[in-house]
């Protein structure tokens, strides 16, 4: 009993900290998201040893399927670290080669594939902390882990009041209509919330709006469908709240004026009115969504109708894919994007794109071959070894869409809350294989 307290209070500690994360910035300063990480690796090693003493050899749970699974994508974070000499690298890798070596080759020394290993060790320990904060979480009971999804969801409620209420403050571009802060040139508007970009809070706001719908549904499903719901006021109350609150959050995303997170949000209530409702309900649901956002307020539809898709996302995703010619099979180093595209960018020279705005194309690039081959590998893993729960699947899946719709057109995996966030809900999800 004295065990399964302390695995209850890790757990406790680090979901205390995924729901602070989006009301500092969303953690994406280095003096917060690398502490954080920190936390999380000794969170998630103390509940690993706790539940290795408790089981011995024959611990087989979620998070030791977990833990194999993505052995194949540290493999490659040691690849594109390990040091080798000019000749070798040269070889295996001439982009590499030339970045560490030419114009000035320097010393001469040992070098790895990785254009910025820096960056790289970085991105390693961003990855481990969330896969420790997977293993911490894991310390939740199975019969508490909704508990725990309902005060999610209420965190991100509270995150969208704060949102609105600073948007009508007298300083709605700063953190709580107080703090100012400095942003770059032309980017003074895009603060949201206590994010720095309405992109960053509309994703938290997104994964809300998928989780309080998929609650809802899985409410409807449990007692048999939502007309036995009529003779169950209780529940009926419950589907009602979740639903609204889904609505609520869809609005919200939209009056950020992020128009990615506008589609996630409808994204995420149309995979769950397909699921539960079926095709004839999809197109009503996304026909309400629709209307909301357009009348969410101006910002969205101003920025909808000002929505140039070439300039800002095909012409310089084309132009990153110039990448790939020169990194082909292990990649420019995970964490290296900002420094890999700049000395190969000719889309609007002027700008600096630390990341790609795709995460999927940024993979590509930075993990080249190997990561596609690593990625395939641990997703089979996943998938053998580790299965959704029922009574959570609706919302699962519903909060997955969401993330990969955001995730193809901005970068919702480099933003440490809304990470975080899409592993708290994950681990509360899935269980091991039986």
């Amino acid at each position: 009993m004295r065990r399964e307290g302390l695995l209850r209070a890790i757990a406790w500690l680090a979901f205390a900290s995924v729901c602070l994360a989006p009301f500092v910035a969303g953690a994406v300063y280095r003096s917060v998201w690398i502490p954080l990480a920190q936390l999380w690796m000794v969170l998630g090693g103390l509940t690993a040893l706790l539940r290795w003493r408790a089981a011995g050899a024959g611990l087989d749970d979620a998070g030791v399927c977990v833990s194999r699974a993505l052995l194949p994508i540290h493999a490659l974070f040691a690849v594109q670290l390990m040091p080798m000499p000019a000749g070798l690298l040269r070889l295996l890798s001439a982009a590499s080669h030339a970045a560490h070596f030419l114009p000035d080759p320097g010393d001469g020394r040992l070098r790895p594939l990785s254009v910025s290993p820096l960056a790289t060790i970085e991105a390693w320990l961003y990855f481990a902390g969330l896969q420790g904060l997977f293993l911490a979480l894991q310390g939740f009971p199975c019969k508490q882990r909704r508990t725990v999804l309902h005060a999610l969801l209420a965190v991100v409620l509270l995150l969208a009041g704060e949102g609105l209420w600073q948007s009508r403050s007298a300083h709605p571009h700063h953190l709580y209509g107080r703090i100012q802060i400095a942003v770059p040139s032309g980017f003074e508007t895009a603060v949201f919330g206590p994010y720095l970009n309405r992109n960053h809070f509309a994703t938290p706001i997104a994964i809300g709006t998928g989780l309080a719908a998929g609650l809802a549904a899985s409410v409807g499903l449990e007692n048999g469908g939502f007309l036995r719901l009529l003779h169950l006021p209780r529940e009926m109350a419950r589907v009602i709240l979740l639903a609204g609150a889904s609505l609520f959050l869809t609005v919200t995303a939209a009056a950020s004026g992020s128009r990615s997170g506008a589609l996630a949000a409808l994204a995420a209530l149309g995979i769950v009115a397909l699921r539960v409702l079926g095709r004839r309900f999809l197109v009503v649901t996304l026909l309400v969504g629709g209307a909301l956002v357009t009348l969410s307020g101006s910002a969205t539809f101003e920025r909808f109708m000002r929505l140039d898709v070439v300039q800002s996302r095909w012409a310089p995703w084309v132009d990153m894919t110039t990448l790939l010619r020169f990194f082909p099979v292990f990649g420019s180093g995970i964490g290296t994007f900002a420094a890999a595209y700049w000395p190969y960018q000719r889309n609007v020279a002027y700008e600096f794109w630390q990341h790609a705005h795709n995460d999927y194309l940024q993979w590509l690039v930075e993990a080249g071959a190997l990561g596609l081959v690593a990625l395939a590998l641990a997703i089979r893993h996943l998938r053998r070894s580790l299965i959704c729960m029922e009574p959570a699947r609706e919302y699962c899946i519903a909060v997955a869409a969401a993330f990969a719709v955001q995730a193809f057109l901005d970068f919702p995996l480099h933003v440490p809350a809304s990470a975080a966030m899409l592993i708290c809900v994950i681990a509360l999800s899935i269980a091991r294989r039986s």
